[in-house]
């Protein structure tokens, strides 16, 4: 306990911290990211082994030097991603990570908002701290996409999110799924940020549906995970309100000078994530021989261990220098599940070869 200040009079009432929350804070659980520990793999966050490309490296150590100025390449940054997205700048705004456009999203839009399960947590968590409801409709029991189970909750909500391919499970959503659901004419959020992983995207049917938000990342395919940098591709109406609820200079120097020159250097990024897709078949017949995978579309694979205890596995491949990401059971479905990124030739071999040991 602190030592009270001589100055401080008696009669002043104590400050009470659970009197000043509001009263759905307490009940929050924080997000946990993937563990880190010095000297051991990691393949638990989705994070790309092959790194940026080295332009990117380059061009982050030369803007090293202003980081003592405000970011003002907002507008270079928007309008050079529109150039890949193939839309234009006014479809996009920017965030520091697309956590941060989940949170806009969820601020500039009335709930209740639905989404799936099992999904991204971030959404469920971002929903309750703005104090917004949140219901989720099941996935099949093979993990895919339950379009009527979904389309049942509609009108429990007004805001949709939608994970394609989703995280966890690696699935992706039908194209014929994904417009059923944009016909309900409710602001449908698609989150792609695998989605260089993937044949197949949304960002044609903004043409046809002003009432889709597509969001996307640097983080996985580019490499940038560490410098937070997500976009957002929607009508112009939406990007408006999206900026009125942002704050200013939310994406910093380093990561505006990244994703230029990430953007400057596509080739780099095609080929990591070419190497990747094939590294994520070789990695699934492996672990086929021993669990059960779940095809992927993504950067990952979520596989079911039972009847061993996800805990156990986790703790065992730990014990020989691999850290996954645990996820135990999902609710409602059976098994017990593990999901690892699919990292370098070098780092799937020493994941495959700690695996036999469990």
């Amino acid at each position: 306990m602190y030592a009270h200040h001589p100055y401080i009079r008696s009669n002043v009432k104590m400050f009470e911290l659970e009197e000043s929350l509001k009263p759905w804070v307490k009940g929050l659980k924080p997000y946990v990211p993937g563990e880190m520990v010095e000297g051991k793999l990691k393949l638990a966050s989705n994070e790309n082994g092959y790194g940026a490309s080295p332009k990117v490296v380059e061009r982050v150590r030369e803007a090293a030097s202003r980081i003592h100025v405000y970011p003002y390449k907002d507008a270079v940054v928007q309008r050079k991603i529109a150039q890949y997205t193939g839309v234009d700048a006014k479809n996009i705004v920017l965030g520091n990570g697309s956590d941060e456009l989940i949170t806009l999203l969820i601020t500039a839009f009335r709930g209740p908002v639905l989404g799936q399960h099992p999904s991204f947590a971030e959404y469920r968590l971002v929903s309750q701290i703005l104090g917004q409801e949140y219901v989720e409709a099941p996935l099949d029991a093979g993990f895919s996409f339950n379009v009527e189970a979904y389309l049942e909750k509609k009108k429990e909500a007004n805001l949709f999110f939608l994970c394609n391919p989703n995280n966890p499970t690696g699935t992706k959503i039908k194209r014929k799924d994904l417009i059923r659901v944009l016909n309900e004419g409710k602001p449908t959020v698609v989150d792609e940020a695998y989605a260089e992983f993937m044949n197949q995207d949304s960002v044609e049917l903004l043409a046809s549906y002003d009432n889709l938000i597509v969001l996307r990342t640097f983080a996985k395919s580019f490499g940038l995970a560490g410098l937070r940098l997500g976009y957002s591709i929607s009508s112009p109406e939406i990007a408006d309100a999206l900026k009125k609820v942002k704050p200013p200079f939310n994406v910093n120097v380093l990561a505006q000078e990244a994703a230029l020159a990430a953007l400057d250097d596509i080739e780099y990024m095609r080929q990591s994530v070419s190497e990747i897709k094939k590294q994520r078949q070789t990695l699934f017949m492996e672990i086929a021989k021993k669990y059960r995978p779940t095809e992927s579309w993504a950067n990952f694979i979520l596989f079911d261990v039972s009847p061993k205890k996800a805990g156990d596995v986790y703790q065992r491949l730990f014990e020989e220098g691999v850290i996954v990401r645990c996820f135990g059971e999902f609710k409602g479905f059976r098994g017990q599940y593990l999901r690892v990124t699919v990292g370098t030739r070098k780092q799937n071999q020493k994941f495959i070869e700690a695996l036999k040991k469990t």
